[in-house]
């Protein structure tokens, strides 16, 4: 079975680097550990990592820093050193080194550590960097910086991979619901998203349904196609209410995530009322039979009391003939026969 080169070539670039620095420490008066940084890196970065340095020898030892930018072939190995350019920080690797300059004094046998500080420039360019930090034993600094030139110097090779940085940004620009659900058309709810990065994108998540008591009662997913967004695009989905015989106010919280490397959330919500339609129809005819009684029992109760008005307004006249009277000239005299 034959291995893609890409998966091997990490592979090989780290072995060939520990098994160069192998051969130089059996040779260096200076042990240097570790031989590689590999880093992966963003701007602004700021990184320290710790170099051990230890005398091999039975004598004192002077040592110098040195950075260099250096080339590598397919394989890994260094190609050349690179003469310093110092007019463009943005992609000059040994501008972002900070290591001690001064003299650093080993005695026999003795250890030091020596920082090494990488800080990535704010407009740094995605590609690969690479740098070689020497650890030179020399009487002065020029001799060592010609040593390091000409390859006769160990060191540390550093690696500084900063990728292309993706820039995802969606946003949600609708989520929007009838305020009444009542018939089976408008059962559904419409989420709008919009892309406004510059890589393409996929958004996906659900939403969540909640009584008016906060009890969830149904949720449901939104693009399990997981289709993507392009970059200055807007994407709806149309999501149907999974529940459709419940009545009353209903609350509903949409949660959405897009990013592959670096998940982020979208958040948002939206309130209706539904009423089923067999409950409109029933609620209707109750209302129709409440008013055809209620009209009944008004026209029976006027009825009732027009009729009653009607009887009695023929007063009957009673005339006691027992009584004694005193005879006045206002009296009316009724007698029978006339």
């Amino acid at each position: 079975m034959r291995l893609h080169f890409s998966l091997l070539a990490p592979l090989l670039w780290t072995l060939m680097f520990f098994l160069v620095s192998a051969t130089q420490v059996l040779a260096a008066e200076v042990l240097i550990t570790p031989p590689l940084f590999d880093l992966e890196v963003a701007p602004r970065d700021v990184i320290t990592k710790d170099v051990i340095l230890t005398n091999t020898t039975d004598r004192k030892l002077d040592v110098f820093a040195t950075v260099n930018e250096i080339a590598v072939d397919e394989g890994g190995s260094i190609k050349e050193f690179v003469s310093p350019v110092m007019t463009d920080q943005s992609v000059t690797v040994t501008s972002w080194i900070e290591v001690t300059r001064g003299l650093i004094e080993l005695e026999p046998g003795g250890t030091k550590t020596i920082p090494v500080t990488l800080r990535v420039n704010q407009n740094a360019e995605p590609r690969t960097y690479h740098a070689f930090i020497g650890f030179v034993p020399a009487s002065n600094r020029p001799e060592a910086e010609a040593k390091a030139l000409a390859g006769g110097a160990g060191g540390v090779v550093l690696k500084a991979v900063l990728q292309e940085k993706k820039n995802e940004l969606l946003r949600i620009s609708s989520f929007m619901v009838d305020r009444f659900v009542i018939f089976e058309r408008n059962r559904q709810l419409t989420v709008e998203v919009v892309n406004s990065g510059d890589d393409t994108s996929v958004v996906a998540g659900e939403i969540i349904f909640y009584n008016s008591r906060g009890e969830e009662v149904g949720s449901t997913k939104v693009n399990e196609e997981r289709a993507v967004i392009a970059p200055k695009e807007t994407a709806q989905y149309i999501v149907t209410i999974p529940f459709h015989d419940k009545l009353g106010r209903f609350k509903t919280n949409l949660k959405l995530e897009y990013g592959e490397e670096k998940k982020s959330s979208l958040f948002d919500t939206t309130q209706f009322f539904m009423i089923p339609l067999k409950v409109l129809v029933a609620l209707a005819v109750i209302i129709v039979l409440l008013s055809i009684v209620m009209t009944y029992l008004l026209r029976r109760t006027f009825y009732v009391e027009l009729h009653d008005e009607e009887e009695g307004s023929q007063l009957p006249l009673y005339v006691r003939t027992d009584r004694e009277h005193e005879t006045k000239d206002h009296d009316i005299h009724i007698s029978k026969g006339e």
